[in-house]
């Protein structure tokens, strides 16, 4: 619902599981663990009966911060992702999979796509004024159903759903919508061509989700925002723009939200930006742990499917998306060029934080990603160097992210 519009209603859980005649069976997978993290899930029994994608809840392992989501086809459990590793985990933790819906829905919730409400409950309506969280629900579209298949069977609950991050509008063209969540920043010390500005190792939380550029940002585009293309590989507008600053990175974010909101394509609140570096390490890692999204790739035999580097570039740039996204629909997230983040560059504080922007002051900004000039390694998720914000390169350009302003 949207902000200050609650709603609430009570249901019996299980009181109608003799209202369906469909088969059902609660589909079952198992976890693998690696260096403390969870690696990935697979699929034991599919079960019978899912109408939408369930729970995943997983539980135990001595870790914590794993989160995964399930992919439904024909009525079962066709996949299971890993959405955020977490860290910590000595043994492989309990997958549980939520039982096929049996009973009506208990909220409706209304919205614009992207909104992220809390779903609260109380057992009684007497403790009203001490609602506990259950879960958080993002909108994929602008009515959603919320079925409570967390909580035991047999429980009697009140529950609402507080809006508690506003979406943005239907998803623009370019974009990938990336809910919040949690993962763990930089490298464990072990990873293969580390250095050691890439630790120490950070929990971060993204309290909010946001949008992020499908691509680089154009030679196109950027000459349609700012009059002009200051890039070096030219003949082709779909190549990256580069030879950019990050001052004229940031400037071409401030007219685009400008020229976008006197459209009336964008509301109130919300702007283009760069991402921050949290940010942009959780998009390419794209809920993995891997030196690489799509693996940890040793003996580099797989990034050249992935990425334009060194090794495959012919010295130059090429037009974004021309190799495989990442398990999140995002291009170019190693190689081509380098891009700009929001971040002064500095060390990171370790332990756990929440929403980081990096250091309060500092000389040079972050770059994340790697180029067509780099070594293979340069191009690993938790790799980062720094750069003077008013230099511009043709090795560096940049993406941008649509969320609430900085």
């Amino acid at each position: 619902m949207r902000a200050g519009r609650l709603a609430v209603i009570s249901v019996l859980l299980g009181a109608w599981l003799c209202l369906t005649a469909q088969a059902q069976r609660t589909a079952t997978a198992t976890a693998t663990v690696s260096n403390g993290f969870v690696g990935a899930i697979t699929v034991t029994d599919g079960g019978a009966g899912y109408t939408e994608p369930p729970t995943v809840i997983l539980a135990g392992g001595s870790g914590t911060g794993a989160t995964a989501t399930a992919l439904v086809s024909n009525g079962t459990v066709s996949r299971i992702i890993v959405l955020t590793a977490g860290s910590g985990y000595t043994s492989a933790p309990e997958v549980i999979v939520s039982a096929p819906a049996v009973w009506p829905p208990l909220l409706t919730i209304l919205g614009s796509p992207g909104d992220t409400n809390r779903i609260e409950y109380v057992n009684a309506f007497g403790d009203t004024n001490v609602w506990i969280p259950l879960t958080n629900v993002v909108l994929s579209s602008g009515r959603e159903e919320f079925y409570d298949r967390i909580s035991p069977p047999g429980a009697k609950r009140f529950y609402r759903a507080v809006l508690v991050g506003a979406g943005a509008l239907p998803s623009p063209a370019g974009f990938v919508w990336l809910p919040g969540g949690r993962f763990t920043m930089g490298s464990p010390e072990s990873e293969q061509d580390r250095n050691s500005d890439e630790g120490p190792q950070t929990a971060v939380t993204l309290n909010r989700g946001f949008y992020m550029g499908q691509y680089e940002v154009t030679q196109g585009q950027y000459l349609d925002v700012m009059g002009s293309n200051p890039s070096s590989f030219t003949g082709d507008s779909n190549r990256p723009v580069e030879q950019v600053t990050w001052h004229d990175a940031t400037n071409y974010c401030g007219k685009l939200t400008e020229r976008e909101r006197l459209a009336g394509r964008l509301p109130a609140g919300r702007a283009y930006r760069l991402p921050t570096e949290a940010e942009w390490e959780y998009a390419a890692r794209a809920g993995t742990t891997n030196r690489f999204s799509f693996g940890n790739d040793p003996g580099y035999t797989q990034l050249g499917n992935y990425a334009w580097y060194d090794g495959n570039s012919g010295n130059t740039t090429h037009a974004v998306g021309g190799k495989l996204p990442n398990r999140w629909g995002l291009y170019d997230m190693h190689g081509n060029v380098w891009e700009w983040c929001w971040d002064w560059y500095g060390a990171y504080p370790g332990g756990s934080v929440t929403d980081p922007k990096g250091p309060a002051t500092g000389s040079n900004r972050v770059v994340r990603g790697g180029s067509w000039g780099s070594l293979a390694g340069f191009c690993r998720s938790a790799f980062r160097i720094c750069y003077y914000p008013g230099s511009g390169d043709f090795v560096i350009g940049f993406r941008v992210v649509l969320a609430p302003g900085q």
